[in-house]
């Protein structure tokens, strides 16, 4: 399989998590077994599947208005670079600033500020400089 072949994969299936673990009964509910298969499928370790299960569909969202208000597009990141997607999920699903990323977002002055905050903010940085590059 092609690398584009499997980001496209392990996008999709971070994607199925996401829509699996929007109840958090259901990572209960799984043997340890599938869950070692489940974390080692997205490349997180089950303690990060365990921690990041129930906060996945709360952050994926703060995350994705994130890189809107940076002028990043979410999708074509994700297309382009899934890995590196699936890594700013995981570290945002462990971010305990929330509550400020809400404000900022809902203040419109998240991308002006977002470096006091965002954990991911470096990242986002270097998504934007490969942007700017003449293709």
């Amino acid at each position: 399989m092609s690398v584009s072949g499997e980001s496209s994969l392990l996008s999709r299936v971070f994607d199925w998590l996401k829509a699996r673990l929007a109840q958090e009964s259901e990572l209960a509910s799984m043997s340890y077994q599938d869950l070692q298969f489940l974390a080692s499928d997205i490349g997180v370790s089950v303690a990060d599947l365990r921690a990041i299960g129930p906060k996945i569909t709360d952050h994926d969202d703060l995350m994705r208005k994130m890189m809107l208000a940076r002028g990043l597009d979410p999708d074509a990141v994700r297309r382009a670079f899934a890995s590196v997607m699936r890594d700013m999920e995981v570290t945002c699903a462990r971010c305990r600033e929330v509550g400020v990323c809400q404000r900022e977002l809902a203040a419109n002055t998240a991308a002006e500020h977002c470096h006091d905050f965002c954990i991911n903010a470096s990242v986002m940085d270097e998504l934007l400089g490969i942007k700017s590059q003449p293709h």
